[in-house]
C-alpha cells in the first residue's frame, strides 16, 4: 500500500472555490483567489490591511463590528447579508458568513466566507426579499448619489430610480431615504 500523500492546506485554502478571507483582530491575515477575485483586489491590496478597506466606510466597519461582535462570543457562526466595497470602489451586496476561533476573544482569530448575492441561486431569500434592480439602486444608494447620477450608472430614467427608491423604502419601512441607507448598511 502506497504511503498517503500529506495534504497541503494552503494550497486547499487558496484553491476554495468560495471567497474566504481569515483574519486577526480585524486584519486581514490571508484570503483565497476566490476572495481576491469578489473584491476585484490583488493579494498586496488586502494582505495585512484591515478589513475596513472592504467596508462602504469606517463608521459602517465599526457597526458592523459592534453587530457582530454578540453572535461570536456566544460562539454561533455570524450569517449576514450586507453591502460591502470592492476596491474599485464599486459596492454589493454579500451573504457573510464568520466564525470566531475563540469566543472569549471574538476577534481575535476569526474566519469568513463570501458570496456575491446577486450570484446567488437563493437570492430570493434574503433578509427582505429585493428584486435585482433594487439591489443595484440600494448599492448606489450607498454611495450617496442622486437619482439622476444612478440613472445614468444604470441605464435607466431618473423616475425608475425613484419607483426603486419607493419600493426600497416601503419595504424597509424607512421614512427617509437617509433613514433608508442607514438600514441598508446595517
Amino acid at each position: 500500500m502506497k504511503p498517503r500523500k500529506r495534504l497541503d492546506y494552503k494550497a486547499i485554502f487558496l484553491g476554495l472555490p468560495v471567497a474566504a478571507i481569515i483574519a486577526q483582530d480585524r486584519i486581514i491575515m490571508d484570503c483565497n483567489g476566490a476572495a481576491l477575485s469578489l473584491f476585484r483586489a490583488r493579494r498586496r491590496d488586502v494582505v495585512l490591511q484591515p478589513f475596513s478597506v472592504l467596508y462602504p466606510d469606517l463608521d459602517e466597519f465599526e457597526a458592523a463590528g459592534r453587530r457582530m461582535e454578540p453572535s461570536l462570543i456566544g460562539g454561533v457562526p455570524q450569517d449576514d447579508n450586507r453591502i460591502m466595497r470592492r476596491l474599485d470602489g464599486s459596492h454589493f451586496w454579500v451573504r457573510v458568513r464568520g466564525h470566531a476561533f475563540n469566543p472569549a476573544v471574538p476577534h481575535e482569530m476569526t474566519a469568513w466566507l463570501f458570496s456575491e448575492i446577486t450570484e446567488d441561486r437563493d437570492a430570493k431569500k434574503t433578509a427582505i426579499s429585493l428584486t435585482q434592480r433594487e439591489r443595484d439602486v440600494a448599492a448606489l444608494l450607498v454611495d450617496k448619489l442622486t437619482s439622476k447620477q444612478i440613472a445614468i450608472a444604470l441605464g435607466i430614467s431618473p423616475k425608475t430610480v425613484d419607483i426603486h427608491r419607493g419600493s426600497l423604502l416601503k419595504k424597509y419601512s424607512a421614512a427617509s431615504t437617509t433613514e433608508l441607507i442607514g438600514m441598508l448598511r446595517a
